[in-house]
């Protein structure tokens, strides 16, 4: 039975924006730095949701960024209602507790292997390094939210670690 002292769409909602947020600020780093903020958003828009095979590198599409930006804290609001049931679950079965590194590296290869599959464009403007970093941001700052906010599950794994039979 899972934890309903509070609401696992509430809280997954806050673990996705946190993890949302990481993302979108590490990205808006690189392009600022790169001399073109908001390209990320844009060329992502452009290729992921308006389907172009040639995305506009030389102009923001503000349409693109707007809709992108939607869809990507929507995603990122679903994964954390998943994590936030992963951790409920943790608490109560040891064994749940394995699953939350393969998750992280299914995301971790199925976007990258998105963004290849969406235009042949986006492994020179993704750059693999970039990628990876961005969603271990993500994953550290939901893991470190979600650990603060869940003693049960740090009791858990306190009291069975990963190996171990439950008491």
């Amino acid at each position: 039975m899972l934890d309903h002292s509070h609401s696992t769409m509430a809280e997954g909602t806050d673990v996705g924006i946190i993890g949302g947020l990481a993302v979108a600020v590490w990205f808006l780093i690189l392009d600022t730095i790169a001399g073109h903020p908001f390209q990320t958003p844009s060329l992502l828009g452009q290729v992921v949701l308006f389907g172009e095979a040639r995305p506009d590198t030389n102009r923001l599409v503000f349409g693109a960024i707007l809709v992108y930006t939607a869809f990507h804290f929507a995603v990122f609001a679903l994964l954390g209602m998943g994590l936030v049931v992963l951790v409920h679950w943790a608490v109560r079965d040891s064994v749940v507790r394995y699953a939350l590194l393969p998750v992280f590296l299914v995301f971790e290869v199925m976007f990258y292997g998105l963004l290849e599959v969406f235009s042949e464009r986006t492994n020179t403007l993704f750059p693999f390094w970039a990628v990876v970093t961005a969603n271990t941001l993500a994953a550290l700052c939901m893991g470190i939210y979600l650990w603060v906010r869940h003693p049960d599950f740090r009791r858990s794994i306190q009291d069975t670690p990963l190996g171990d039979a439950p008491r």
